[in-house]
């Protein structure tokens, strides 16, 4: 029993091979058992490529084969193929991705905050397809604020000195959790490299991941202790109890991280390993998102504390999956309530 042919499609390899042998008068059997296709194939394949040729009215064939028009016919059956675009005429939906994508938001930040409120949208995955091939408006990939990065392994570095306060080993296993609120991790983002006098301190609720961003005169210890001073009467007691930092010079000043003007210990500072931003994942996470509205490499100097608070609101109103494409805001005041509850 003579075995059947592993299906396969036909290539330009194929079709340049079909156009060498047709021409040259081989038979439709020869050439399927060269290229491997069935006869009826062949027979139809070749069909698709005819055209007439010049000087033929003496030759045995009058039209021969061509394997470019044979490929642009095949190219455009396949254009045919697969499920009809769900976007379909959709205009209105497609101008809606277009501008929310301007507006700073994620592909997945929109389909997720439509499918939320029950609204129809395609799904994430259908959406960057489509904005791959062009059917948004005004919109392609390098509209997307970030794109996709590789998770890096990351080690402990042996530190050279103790830390000012107590080690990140001793924090609580309940804070790494991020199943209670008050638990905050804190760092600086600098505008260049030189020029300690251009500095934000930038505050992560890890439950929340709510964000605050403070305009700092200088990258200071004792601007550090200022702005903490600040914003801490600004909230209410227990909105604070931990805070991780890192190394930096501007956290040294332990003691006054800690305690108030007169000397009442508010919360506890815990210090990162070295050269360990993982450590501090949500600051890290949304150090990237800050840098959005203020770039590396370009001067803080005229920034202002009103820009520092566009910035954080902008953030803080983001919708995120890891919370069902609730926002840092709702459930940020939601752990404000209980805290003001007589009943908590």
């Amino acid at each position: 029993m003579k075995k059947a042919l592993k299906y396969r499609r036909m290539t330009k390899t194929d079709r340049l091979i079909i156009e060498r042998f047709y021409n040259n008068g081989a038979s439709y059997r020869s050439i399927a058992a060269i290229t491997g296709f069935a006869v009826s194939s062949i027979h139809t394949e070749i069909r698709h490529g005819l055209y007439p040729h010049l000087g033929a009215e003496t030759t045995r064939r009058p039209f021969h084969y061509s394997a470019d028009i044979a490929q642009q016919y095949a190219d455009f059956q396949a254009t045919a193929k697969g499920p009809a675009l769900k976007l379909g005429h959709n205009h209105d939906y497609a101008g809606f991705i277009s501008a929310q994508i301007k507006a700073g938001r994620s592909p997945d930040q929109i389909a997720g905050t439509l499918k939320k409120s029950g609204k129809w949208t395609v799904s994430t995955i259908t959406l960057y397809r489509y904005i791959d091939r062009g059917y948004i408006p005004n919109i392609a990939n390098r509209n997307l604020r970030e794109k996709p990065l590789r998770k890096r392994s990351y080690r402990h570095v042996e530190a050279k000195r103790p830390p000012k306060g107590t080690s990140i080993e001793r924090r609580p296993e309940i804070v790494s959790t991020r199943q209670t609120f008050g638990h905050w991790e804190l760092d600086s983002v600098i505008g260049k490299a030189k020029g300690k006098r251009q500095s934000l301190l930038v505050l992560t609720e890890r439950m929340t991941r709510y964000e605050i961003i403070l305009r700092v005169p200088n990258k200071t210890s004792s601007a550090t202790v200022h702005a903490l001073d600040k914003i801490l009467k600004k909230f209410p007691e227990n909105t604070f109890q931990t805070i991780t930092v890192d190394n930096g010079s501007e956290f040294q000043d332990c003691h006054g991280m800690e305690h108030d003007k007169s000397g009442n210990k508010r919360l506890t500072v815990y210090y990162c390993h070295p050269y360990t931003s993982c450590e501090r994942g949500s600051n890290e996470r949304n150090n990237r998102i800050i840098r959005r509205f203020f770039p590396k490499g370009k001067s803080l100097r005229k920034i202002t504390q009103a820009d520092c608070d566009h910035a954080a609101a902008e953030m803080n109103d983001m919708p995120r999956k890891i919370f069902g494409y609730a926002t840092a805001r709702e459930l940020f005041e939601r752990e404000l309530a209980k805290l003001l509850s007589p009943s908590s």
